[in-house]
């Protein structure tokens, strides 16, 4: 006796599809995880763990393999645990002796070796802008730096000159901590034998306490009149492998706006001036090498003319510290802006990009 359709077709998908063991052979093979192709699957799941040292990743794919493209500051294992979804009524075979299933899902372990140019990254601290230098009512413009720690906590200050890229041997002072906690320069750049501007680097040495010192910095104008100036906090590179944009007002003619940067990597920087009368005008595109340090006025920098009122929206590719200055000229009082972070990063450790 010939079925009715409606029965039959109930019938064909009770039955299990045809037999596919749930083996994703999980691999890891030349920077990607590979897996099997598991047929009826409708997408792969990914969940990437760092063990603790940074938030799971969570993302899906149709296709059977991921990139493994982290940098670590030590090495680390990363656990990828890859999960084949499949339609529904559609099932797969765990094995030959279990039960079917609804998902097939595999784990994998791969190592991550140190990236020596990431490390650099979190095993420093960074002033972006320093100097000695003449300074206004003929004063003289300076960087006091104090720097407090623990016993075997050593390394070396850095003074990457401004209008040059940074370099392994630029100027230096050591510092160590025995028994003193504390240690004070009142013109850090002319202790080094140096003037002009640029930036501060801390850095730890390898055989150092595996931390960063705590670092108070206080730019200032020395005059007949007293000290005028500002304190600033040194900033951490891992915080700003994504840096955050700025948005300025240019203040009035009381007031001097300079624009500055650090760089890590090489980076582009757009400026979009927006005039006081609401005006679009224009883009500008800067691009910077990497190491590079350099504080100029607000309208050098972009290259254009700026005036009271205007509004300046810079965006940055690349890793770099932004920031600007405004000075008041009757004081010549400055205030230092530091770009938003985007980590809170306080000491050495251990990170994965």
């Amino acid at each position: 006796m010939k079925l009715p359709a409606l029965l039959t077709l109930v019938l064909f998908l009770a039955l299990p599809a045809a037999a596919e063991f749930c083996d994703l052979d999980l691999r890891y093979e030349n920077g990607e995880v590979r897996w099997k192709a598991i047929t009826g699957a409708l997408r792969y799941t990914v969940l990437e763990t760092y063990g603790g040292l940074k938030p799971p990743f969570y993302y899906s794919t149709t296709k059977t393999f991921v990139q493994v493209d982290h940098r670590v500051s030590d090495p680390v294992t990363v656990r990828y645990l890859v999960t084949a979804e499949v339609e529904e009524g559609v099932r797969i075979q765990a094995n030959a002796t279990t039960t079917w299933r609804d998902a097939c899902t595999g784990v994998i372990d791969v190592p991550i070796a140190v990236d020596a140019e990431f490390r650099k990254f979190t095993r420093r601290a960074i002033v972006p802008v320093v100097g000695s230098t003449p300074g206004a009512f003929g004063g003289q413009f300076k960087t006091a730096v104090e720097l407090r720690g623990a016993l075997n906590e050593h390394g070396r200050i850095v003074f990457h000159p401004a209008g040059k890229v940074a370099a392994d041997d630029d100027p230096s002072i050591p510092y160590s901590f025995t028994n003193a906690r504390s240690i004070v320069h009142d013109d850090i750049v002319a202790a080094m034998g140096q003037k002009g501007l640029g930036s501060l680097e801390i850095i730890p040495n390898a055989d150092s306490v595996d931390r960063i010192p705590e670092v108070s910095v206080r730019l200032y104008n020395d005059t007949s009149m007293g000290t005028f100036g500002t304190y600033a906090a040194p900033v951490f590179p891992y915080d700003y492998m994504s840096p955050g944009g700025m948005q300025v007002r240019v203040p009035d003619a009381r007031f001097r706006l300079n624009f500055g940067i650090r760089t890590l990597t090489a980076t582009t920087a757009e400026a979009l001036i927006r005039r006081a009368d609401g005006r679009l005008d224009g883009l500008r595109t800067l691009r910077f090498p990497a190491g590079w340090m350099e504080m100029k006025a607000a309208a050098d920098f972009i290259g254009a003319t700026l005036n009271p009122g205007d509004q300046v929206t810079l965006t940055f590719n690349g890793a770099a510290v932004p920031f600007y200055t405004i000075t008041e000229n009757a004081t010549n009082d400055p205030t230092l802006i530091v770009a938003p972070a985007n980590g809170t990063t306080r000491n050495v450790g251990n990170y994965v990009d």
